[in-house]
């Protein structure tokens, strides 16, 4: 009976001649209608939207054929974020987005187009990165840190017996990756190989001290950003945990930071901080003086509900805008003169 039943589906696909399996068009980066952009004209457009990304927007509709095959099959639901934080960019050009509750880690490689997906043994993973062929996600609620390689099989795993209590943010250095411990207030530097390098921070509020920190990222020029999400601000370190400077105060306003996330720095040293209370993302110049602001509440193109990460490479923007399900990106336009 199973078998009439797809025979009939072939015939029926092949008599409407309309219904043949469908293939996603290359996908772009930039989007094929204008949208939002940063600020408001008649002003030089600095941020640019060009679209949002989700696995079904890069794999493209089922075909016919597909959805008869999950009906009679059980193949399942369509995947779907379920809640991103964590993004990096690989140097493959693929998008690689931590799925906070979904367990998995979402890879998106938009020329192809094509999407797939890699399973993690984690409760409630958050941060993630790439590096010499290799994966790393960290997993807050077991105090895991793991590597992975490509196909999701564990190359090594650093946790509580190693001093981590609750690993967050990462990012990943040129030659170490800097590891966000929220309960333990620090930064663990830790080599490609697994090694635990040292650490810096402690708890408090003076300078270079860190309150419940979440998320960090490295600059061209070497410095870390962190932000010292309870202290309300974004402290700077050199690449070797030597304290800098601090920019940042709890408010509301224009500057502000009231809970700030994932922290980027463009290729003029421009730095984003995502501010997940307000919906917006907030771009500081080196010294920590407010430039420009972007998004604001919503679902729309440009628009952010609860976001948390962010990364940038070849000053494309890649913001998690969490409750959405999606990735959207924005462009850094350069200034013309």
């Amino acid at each position: 009976m199973r078998t009439a039943v797809v025979l009939w589906a072939l015939l029926l696909t092949v008599t409407l001649g309309g219904a043949q399996a469908t293939r996603p068009q290359r996908t772009v980066l930039h989007a094929p209608v204008a949208g939002p952009e940063w600020p408001a004209p008649p002003s030089q457009t600095r941020i640019r939207f060009l679209r949002s990304i989700t696995p079904a927007a890069v794999r493209g509709k089922p075909s016919f054929l597909g959805r008869i095959g999950r009906v009679l099959f059980g193949k399942g639901e369509e995947p779907q974020m379920t809640q991103p934080y964590g993004v990096a960019a690989g140097p493959d050009g693929r998008i690689y987005v931590a799925d906070t509750f979904g367990h998995a880690i979402h890879v998106y490689d938009l020329e192809s187009p094509d999407y797939s997906s890699i399973k993690v043994d984690g409760e409630s993973l958050i941060g993630v990165g790439t590096a010499k062929g290799l994966l790393f996600v960290t997993d807050s609620v077991s105090g895991r840190l793991m590597c992975l390689d490509r196909r999701g099989r564990t190359v090594w795993t650093r946790g509580p017996k190693d001093g981590f209590a609750r690993p967050t943010g990462l990012a990943v250095g040129v030659d170490r990756l800097y590891v966000v411990d929220t309960l333990q207030h620090r930064i663990v530097t830790v080599s490609f190989t697994g090694e635990i390098l040292g650490t810096f921070g402690a708890h408090g509020s003076g300078a270079g001290q860190l309150n419940f920190p979440t998320n960090v990222t490295q600059g061209a020029d070497g410095h870390v950003f962190v932000t010292d999400s309870m202290n309300f601000r974004v402290q700077v370190f050199d690449r070797d945990g030597r304290f800098l400077r601090t920019f940042g105060q709890l408010g509301d306003g224009s500057g502000d930071l009231d809970k700030p996330k994932g922290v980027a720095v463009d290729s003029e040293g421009h730095v984003y901080v995502v501010e997940g209370l307000h919906d917006v993302v907030q771009i500081f110049d080196a010294r920590g003086t407010l430039l420009l602001s972007f998004g604001e509440s919503g679902s729309r193109d440009g628009q952010f509900w609860l976001p948390t990460g962010i990364a940038i490479v070849n000053d494309i923007i890649y913001v998690s805008d969490s409750a959405n399900r999606r990735i959207q990106l924005f462009e850094y336009v350069k200034e013309t003169r």
